[in-house]
């Protein structure tokens, strides 16, 4: 047995669920056959799947009736279904026709019967007009209103008239747009000229080259245009006229703004002026989501911080300043979304991903620091862990290093796109609430773009220093900014303050930062070695009985991770070791310093007064000089024998080098005793046996032997060598022919 559905869905009704609008079809045994007006899908939806979505409002349902009815009604009316759709004045005169036709009701309630002759009585109209004004409640219900025809439009109509406009209301249920007097739907009026299609042809031609991103001018467009639009013969022989430039301006100014930014700037710019934004509450707990951006400020600072008193050539009166003594700063600033609450700021000659880590760091930790330095009254934002953190795609915020510190820490990153401001507009608001309310009022204000301020030169004014303007910031985002109402989507006109204490105690805790997570994520990293003194980075020392077990009393190199805004400990990992290491300052003069604070301290103590330090460095050169000459360690530079140690040194090194030469082959084959002078031919040389003979070395050879010895032994001539000269062994023998002696 199917279902029993609940509400009544006839054939052919239309019916939007899902924001989609589906026709019905039929009825299937398992729900209602329909069909996509939008692409054509057909599927079935379940009897309880409808009934449930038309029972809580999900969806809606049009019969095909009430289609046909609403049909008829905008055809009747050219578009409009409300009466609140309609001008100011079309409304109060549709009111006061209504008036009339409830007057005429009660007129036929009370036995009267309205016919055209008895509706154009003279006093019957008096009647209506008067209940009509007791019924309204309105004694000036007539004023001003045009009820009447064209000619005398504050008359009121005749009886054929009241019955018509009676007739029409009752016809479509009662519905009081149908009393407006449509002169919206009137077509072409004799005596006006009306446009064919050439000159609807040539307006359009205009439009279309008016929309290009060149952006040119209207008037000398129109102009050139007329020149190359190319006219029909049959046209010229009509009497072809081009429109005016006035109706075609008409033309543009009746085109829809967004149309033309497309059109003349580009869908970028486009998107980001007439783009929708978001009202959706993206945050209700503290920390949850963190927007972060950077601004480029409308302000000049003098970094110097000293009047510029110098005498300067009249010919050279208008030389600019040098280069880095007025300059702007980037101000970069985060701020908690669920709240509004600032979390952190600070400001910067670049863009950066190191000063966008300082950013991380300063929303993580305690900003007591900069309400004592500046002269805060209230007290800033507590610090926190921020789970999500959503930023532009600007080059300080998308680099792998900030992406890699925040996934570390467990904080999930949304980028915005580039050139697109709707997706990161909470972050950017602040910006323009700070110029307006506090550089605007500053000297070395330069406005919000080229141009705008003509007759003052924020350079040339720019009084405040860096450091003045950090203040100025601080207390605007501790003492002003939280305090003020606050009517951004989800604030609903509270203070950023009165937000937090809200979701604190709704929500309960924040989750605190973790410190030795903020040095290995987002701090400063280091290779040192070991001693017994610890290990120093950047110059400042650290030791803790842990690294000292550690190392055991020998020098390893190891990693040290530092919080550049807390000096106070470092986190020490080696590969040696699976341990995470913490090893405290030994110097507690730096315990309350930042990293920048403390270099600056060690630098000074070098580079502080120069000209004293030079006068000390020659004190010690003299004083030095001197201890070496009494000393009597050096000789006289200027004397021979002063030089002559090196040479000596290395003659007896290179004699202490020489190797004495050993003969390597053995002796030569020899004979017997008593026939060593014996040069028989039956007597030859005895020689070895073949096996214990070694040939003599390559040095000894022939071939080795010195050209003028080769030379001479060729230059002998004795009788060609004879088999009986040649041994049993197979070695020969020249024949002797002169001594050796």
């Amino acid at each position: 047995m199917a279902p029993r559905t609940r509400y009544k869905v006839p054939q052919g009704s239309e019916l939007i669920l899902d924001r989609r609008r589906w026709h019905v079809v039929g009825k299937d045994p398992d729900g209602y056959a329909v069909e996509s007006l939008e692409d054509g899908e057909c599927i079935t939806l379940s009897f309880d799947r409808v009934d449930e979505a038309l029972k809580c409002g999900d969806a809606q349902l049009i019969t095909p009736k009430e289609a046909e009815s609403k049909r008829k009604l905008l055809e009747y009316t050219g578009g409009y279904e409300r009466v609140e759709q309609l001008p100011e004045q079309e409304r109060r005169d549709v009111r006061v026709r209504l008036g009339l036709v409830h007057a005429m009701e009660k007129l036929e309630a009370s036995g009267a019967k309205l016919t055209q002759r008895y509706l154009d009585r003279r006093d019957v109209r008096k009647r209506l007009r008067k209940m009509a004004v007791k019924l309204s409640g309105d004694t000036k219900l007539f004023r001003c209103a045009n009820i009447g025809s064209a000619s005398n439009p504050h008359a009121l109509p005749k009886g054929r008239k009241l019955q018509e406009m009676r007739q029409v209301f009752l016809k479509f249920d009662r519905n009081p747009v149908v009393l407006m007097r449509r002169h919206h739907m009137k077509g072409w009026q004799k005596g006006r000229s009306r446009l064919c299609k050439i000159q609807e042809r040539f307006i359009d031609f205009v439009l279309n080259s008016y929309l290009d991103l060149r952006q040119p001018k209207l008037g000398t467009l129109y102009t050139d245009a007329k020149e190359v639009f190319d006219v029909p013969e049959e046209a010229v022989l009509q009497g072809f006229e081009f429109p005016s430039i006035t109706t075609v301006r008409k033309r543009a100014k009746a085109e829809s703004p967004l149309v033309k930014e497309i059109g003349r700037n580009g869908g970028r710019y486009a998107q980001n002026k007439f783009g929708a934004g978001s009202t959706d509450i993206r945050a209700l707990n503290f920390g949850e989501t963190c927007v972060t951006d950077q601004v480029y400020l409308s302000i000049f600072t003098d970094s110097s911080g000293e009047e510029k008193i110098r005498e300067i050539d009249r010919k050279k009166e208008g030389t600019p300043l040098e280069e880095g003594e007025v300059r702007r700063l980037w101000l970069f600033y985060m701020m908690d979304l669920a709240t509004r609450l600032p979390l952190a700021w600070l400001l910067s000659e670049t863009a950066d991903g190191d000063h966008q880590k300082k950013l991380l760091r300063m929303a993580m930790r305690d900003k007591t620091r900069e309400k004592i330095r500046y002269g805060c009254t209230h007290d800033p934002a507590p610090p926190v862990r921020p789970k999500l953190v959503k930023s532009d795609n600007g080059t300080a915020t998308r680099n792998e290093d900030i992406y890699a510190s925040l996934l570390g820490m467990g904080t999930t990153i949304v980028t915005g796109r580039a050139y697109n401001s709707v997706d990161n507009s909470f972050g950017e608001r602040p910006f323009g609430t700070l110029q307006w309310r506090l550089l605007n009022f500053l000297p070395g204000y330069v406005g919000s773009g080229p141009g705008e301020l003509n007759g003052y030169d924020g350079k040339k004014n720019a009084e405040l220093t860096p450091e003045k303007l950090m203040g100025y910031v601080s207390r605007f985002f501790v003492d002003e900014y939280p305090h003020d109402r606050h009517n951004g989507t989800g604030m609903f006109g509270a203070t950023p303050m009165q937000k937090f204490d809200e979701v604190t105690k709704y929500f309960g805790e924040i989750d605190a930062p973790d410190a030795e997570m903020l040095r290995i994520h987002l701090g400063e990293k280091a290779t040192a070695t070991t001693s017994s003194e610890g290990v120093k980075i950047f110059g400042i020392p650290y030791n803790s009985g842990e690294l000292q077990k550690f190392a055991g009393g020998k020098r390893k190199r190891v990693t040290v991770f530092l919080n550049p805004d807390d000096l106070r400990h470092v986190t020490v990992i080696s590969d040696e070791t699976k341990d995470v290491m913490t090893a405290d300052l030994r110097m507690t003069t730096f315990a309350d310093l930042t990293l920048e604070e403390a270099i600056a301290v060690m630098r000074a103590a070098v580079e502080d007064n120069p000209e004293k330090r030079a006068l000390h460095e020659e004190h010690l050169k003299k004083a030095r000089a001197r201890r070496v000459r009494e000393s009597g360690y050096f000789p006289d530079s200027n004397l021979p024998s002063s030089y002559e140690r090196m040479e000596k040194y290395r003659r007896l090194a290179e004699e202490m080098a020489h190797v004495e030469l050993v003969p390597l082959p053995r002796s030569a084959p020899t004979t017997l005793p008593g026939q060593v002078m014996k040069r028989d031919e039956s007597t030859p040389p005895a020689a070895l046996p073949a096996s214990e003979i070694e040939s003599p070395p390559a040095s000894m050879r022939e071939d080795a032997m010195p050209e003028s010895r080769k030379d001479h032994g060729h230059d002998q001539k004795g009788p060609p060598e004879t088999p009986d000269t040649v041994s049993k062994s197979g070695r020969t023998f020249k024949p002797i022919k002169e001594s050796k002696l």
